[in-house]
């Protein structure tokens, strides 16, 4: 791995933090709404597996932390590593056209993580299908912008990270 490489993984991972600290909302005891997955699914197609936990795990725990949701850090880090594997099969095995599915599959994953890590953190199973709904707005706003603008953010950003190389 060159320098140019890690600098980038660093500055998107710093992305990763603002994005989801500036644009937050919260819904009680379940955490917040963030644009964290739409960061995750648009650089599926920029970047492979490794990266990629590192942008969301990494970025996402730490947004936890210095939000004041430290409970949520350890979840938030392995539910978005899993999120990004997730999404980058996919995203290698579908068509721009379609990678729809594969964003869908991610978000999904993500509403189920964190209804988890909610049953967990709340001793209750009960919890779990509040949470999937309360999480349900983040996922499809993720999931319908990244479907909308995957294709130029693709192009635009691919092109700039290949260039350098």
């Amino acid at each position: 791995m060159k320098i140019k490489d890690l600098v980038y993984i660093a500055l998107f991972t710093s992305m990763m933090i603002v994005l989801t600290c500036v644009i937050t909302i919260p819904i009680g005891i379940y955490g917040y709404i963030n644009l964290s997955d739409l960061l995750i699914m648009l650089l599926s197609s920029v970047y492979g597996f490794g990266p990629l936990v590192i942008i969301g795990g990494v970025g996402c725990a730490l947004s936890d932390l210095f939000l004041g949701y430290s409970s949520y850090a350890l979840f938030s880090f392995f539910i978005k590593s899993i999120e990004s594997i997730i999404v980058v099969f996919f995203v290698k095995r579908f068509r721009p056209r379609f990678r729809f599915i594969a964003y869908l599959i991610g978000g999904l994953w993500m509403l189920v993580g964190y209804a988890l890590s909610d049953a967990i953190l709340g001793a209750s199973f009960a919890l779990m299908v509040p949470s999937f709904i309360a999480n349900l707005p983040q996922a499809l706003i993720c999931v319908s912008a990244a479907a909308l603008i995957n294709i130029p953010f693709e192009r635009f950003v691919g092109t700039k990270i290949n260039e350098t190389k």
